[in-house]
């Protein structure tokens, strides 16, 4: 399977990934009335898709609207090389760890083209966790700060929300175990 990422992608792909995020989140987070259409993040963020045969299978907007600037402050963070990773979604029908672990590598990248040393978080715990892995297998560290379950807002209410920062400035070299 031959993925290829784009940064800014046209038009029809960002539309396929607003359905998609749309589907995926109103099915597997159980909220009916999510609306995954474009919003003003969108459009003053960056959208990070993955293509496979020009198909629109995953995505995510990286932001540097900062929806917490207390949180900033207080985990010592620079606000001026920070950004949101939001609206992560990849297509259930083809998920797999090793396209997840390869999304989060380009949107690492991404994010540190853009002029990014820390990427802020909202997920699940479970979420959480699962990114910290991925990250960890990537050399780039990520913690699980604390739950924030005030920043949960609109048709997240009510969901549970953990504050992660992967901290992308710190990347280490990948080594082979031998």
């Amino acid at each position: 399977m031959s993925i290829e990422f784009q940064v800014g992608p046209r038009k029809a792909h960002r539309d396929a990934y607003y359905a998609l995020r749309e589907r995926c989140f109103r099915r597997e987070l159980g909220l009916p009335e999510f609306d995954g259409s474009e919003e003003d993040q969108d459009r003053e963020g960056e959208i990070l898709v993955a293509l496979r045969n020009g198909q629109c299978i995953g995505g995510a907007r990286i932001s540097n609207r900062l929806l917490m600037p207390s949180q900033v402050e207080m985990l010592e963070l620079d606000a001026e090389s920070c950004c949101m990773w939001e609206r992560f979604v990849i297509d259930p029908r083809v998920r797999t760890v090793q396209l997840v672990r390869s999304f989060c590598a380009r949107l690492i990248d991404a994010s540190l083209d853009l002029g990014n040393e820390h990427a802020m978080v909202l997920s699940s715990l479970r979420n959480a966790r699962f990114y910290r892995r991925c990250h960890s297998a990537l050399g780039v560290g990520f913690k699980i700060h604390r739950p924030v379950p005030h920043c949960a807002q609109g048709s997240f209410a009510g969901l549970e929300h953990y504050l992660s920062v992967a901290y992308l400035g710190e990347r280490q070299p990948l080594r082979l175990a031998v």
